[in-house]
């Protein structure tokens, strides 16, 4: 590892010409009743000299093979995209940055809608004397209280930006690794490379609704309430009256009770296992 880091360690002082992305492993353990399972996922941190994005490394893959399959089809005049077949990441969420300001918003779907979430507060961070080398680095401690968690970071001034996974920024250098206070969410730095362009993702693309925080709470009660309301109001548009759907697996055709059933149970079986969210305040049970 340190040989890997040791390629972008930069000369205290001098900032970035280039776009740079860092990369990082996110450790989690979504399931506050089974701690001792934990996912892992790469996520990227795209730097350039307007702003930063965090996100999931799957959701190149992700593009790269969409993007493929729709060449393909161009050429056949037919385009079949089996979405089983592709990777999705654990981590639906993706951070926007600004720079200089450090403007954060936080981009996710919630009840098949694409939602944005600007970040009102300003993280205030306690830095401490306390030293130690992070994979080659000479990185400083610091705490601070977010999302309804006491986080601690370790930074480094050898690469002065003021950044870091998730929504983490407002250091005097790039945090190389934060953990909560319970271990359950976790960012290790594992590498970084220049990037000539930063690639253009299919997600930030999409069409978004800009919401409050305290907005974006009461839709999740509301989903977790009745996780298949859109499905309902959409079938009781006349529209959608005479359409039929099919079950992807079985490819048999699929009533609107069987639909709705399939929604609700698919949503309780995920939610009992997905409920220990990075901002507890964001997702709060009501």
């Amino acid at each position: 590892m340190k040989i890997i880091i040791a390629i972008f360690l930069f000369i205290s002082g001098v900032l970035f010409s280039q776009n740079q992305r860092f990369t990082y492993e996110y450790s989690f353990k979504l399931d506050s009743l089974n701690k001792e399972n934990v996912d892992k996922e790469i996520m990227n941190l795209d730097i350039t000299k307007d702003g930063s994005y965090f996100y999931s490394a799957l959701l190149i893959t992700r593009d790269s093979l969409f993007k493929a399959e729709v060449e393909k089809g161009k050429i056949s005049n037919s385009i079949s995209i089996d979405f089983r077949k592709i990777k999705h990441p654990k981590a639906n969420f993706r951070v926007s940055k600004t720079y200089p300001s450090l403007e954060t918003v936080y981009h996710t779907s919630l009840n098949a809608s694409n939602v944005a979430v600007k970040e009102t507060k300003k993280m205030s961070w306690t830095i401490l004397p306390e030293t130690k080398s992070v994979e080659g680095f000479k990185a400083q401690k610091a705490t601070t209280q977010f999302g309804g968690r006491n986080w601690m970071a370790w930074f480094t001034n050898d690469i002065q930006i003021q950044d870091g996974p998730y929504k983490f920024c407002g250091l005097p250098g790039l945090i190389l690794t934060i953990e909560d206070e319970g271990k359950t969410h976790i960012f290790n730095l594992v590498g970084s490379q220049k990037l000539d362009d930063t690639p253009s993702l299919i997600d930030s693309k999409m069409k978004e609704i800009f919401i409050t925080k305290e907005k974006f709470n009461q839709l999740w009660n509301e989903y977790m309430k009745d996780p298949a309301k859109n499905i309902k109001v959409m079938h009781s548009s006349s529209e959608m009256s005479e359409t039929i759907l099919f079950n992807s697996n079985t490819g048999s055709p699929m009533t609107k009770q069987e639909l709705i059933r399939n929604k609700e149970n698919g949503a309780k079986k995920f939610l009992s296992k997905f409920n220990n969210f990075i901002e507890k305040d964001l997702y709060n049970k009501e």
